[in-house]
């Protein structure tokens, strides 16, 4: 699958199947596995209907982390640029988790290329609770890089959530502490970049007039589920699933269930589907 410079970085992508365009942009604040797990739970079973566009955004898998260019406005421009370079017109478009507000900031700019929204465990970001969690956790983040280096404030982000996680699973965390220092200054610039989100897309959602599919675990302790009954309420003739007992990370955890969901979504309510 290519590396190739769209929008300015060096994007990594995957393009599966010749049905109709399906564009899924991937979670995490930044750095991370990228479109990884999107690719390997999802790309085989729904390549036989949908041309299925991956990609992994900027400083996540293995696409470059670049040193400028984070912000919601841009996050969405690159994936018009990527659609520009595939050729497509119009797509169905899906965010999950953190892909959530760039997809819908996608939609509300180019709502013309835009044939169906989906909208899975995610949030405007606007939400005052998860706005101030953020904002501690990047200011614990940048605390510890002025007394330590960015070797200090990488180890702070990879212990914020799970402080024992170093003497407890060290295995894990060398790993996701090497991961996060990769990208550091990458991730620390899109966090801030979503925190800059404010309420400018939450006072828009009504303008969203597509199909819009929204799905929630109720037992989300990432995003809550409160956030997908707020985009419900946001979104007029939006249509919100929720999963008793599930977390978040529907699309890894979740798989062929959200498939489901999804295509009978799309085969009542937005044609074409492949």
């Amino acid at each position: 699958m290519p590396i190739e410079t769209i929008n300015g970085f060096r994007m990594y992508y995957e393009v599966h199947g010749n049905g109709y365009p399906f564009v899924w942009v991937h979670g995490t604040l930044g750095g991370g596995e990228g479109s990884e797990g999107f690719s390997k739970n999802h790309a085989q079973a729904l390549s036989n209907r949908f041309r299925l566009i991956l990609y992994d955004r900027r400083t996540a898998g293995r696409s470059e982390s670049p040193t400028e260019g984070y912000s919601m406005a841009i996050f969405a421009e690159d994936v018009l640029a990527l659609l520009k370079e595939l050729g497509v017109g119009r797509a169905h478009i899906l965010g999950g988790s953190a892909g959530g507000p760039i997809a819908m900031t996608f939609a509300l700019e180019h709502p013309e290329m835009v044939n169906s929204l989906f909208l899975v465990n995610t949030m405007t970001f606007s939400s005052e609770p998860e706005r101030v969690f953020r904002r501690k956790e990047l200011d614990t983040i940048l605390a510890a890089e002025r007394t330590g280096g960015r070797e200090a404030g990488a180890e702070a982000a990879v212990l914020y959530r799970e402080p024992q996680m170093k003497a407890q699973d060290p295995e894990r965390f060398q790993r996701l502490y090497e991961m996060r220092l990769r990208n550091y200054e990458g991730v620390n610039h899109s966090t801030e970049a979503y925190l800059a989100v404010g309420d400018s897309i939450e006072k828009r959602l009504g303008e969203l007039k597509m199909p819009v599919f929204i799905a929630h675990g109720d037992a989300d302790a990432t995003i809550p589920v409160r956030c997908g009954h707020d985009l419900h309420r946001g979104v007029p003739g939006s249509e919100l699933h929720v999963i008793p007992g599930a977390g978040h990370g529907l699309l890894r955890n979740e798989p062929e269930l959200m498939r489901k969901l999804m295509l009978d979504f799309l085969n009542r309510v937005a044609q074409p589907v492949g």
